[in-house]
């Protein structure tokens, strides 16, 4: 476990909630520690998996942090990309252009990114091909 999350008493925090032990909802904080819930609140009972509730820091310990929800939950808001959510782009174009900046930066160190950049379209296009069975 890394460096401890700072967190107060009575802070107020959105939970993502987790399926725990026993079915019984849980969460997780950045640092690894398991969130557990208040059994006392009256939100208790509404809590299930997949969703995201306000809460209050209660209690905090090195391994685990205990929460009161203070309103209901909602369900956690998942979002899906779709291919067409990204416009089409031609990669020629983007690769010739990286190159012909590689070509007109000065300095050794403005020529890291661009580099890079055309070192990772090239992997991708390998990989996509391969993947196609095209190598």
């Amino acid at each position: 476990m890394g460096e401890l999350q700072k967190l107060g008493l009575g802070e107020k925090i959105t939970v993502k909630t987790l399926p725990g032990r026993g079915g019984k909802p849980i969460g997780r904080l950045p640092d690894g520690r398991v969130i557990l819930f208040d059994q006392n609140s009256p939100y208790f009972d509404m809590l299930a998996t997949g969703q995201s509730v306000e809460c209050h820091v209660i209690v905090i310990s090195e391994n685990y942090v205990i929460v009161s929800p203070i309103r209901e939950p909602e369900e956690a808001v998942i979002v899906h990309y779709l291919e067409d959510d990204f416009p089409e782009v031609d990669v020629d174009d983007i690769i010739k252009d990286l190159e012909k900046m590689i070509k007109n930066v000065k300095g050794k160190n403005a020529e890291v990114i661009p580099k890079a950049l055309l070192h990772v379209i090239r992997l991708e296009q390998l990989i996509i091909k391969i993947l196609k069975g095209e190598v």
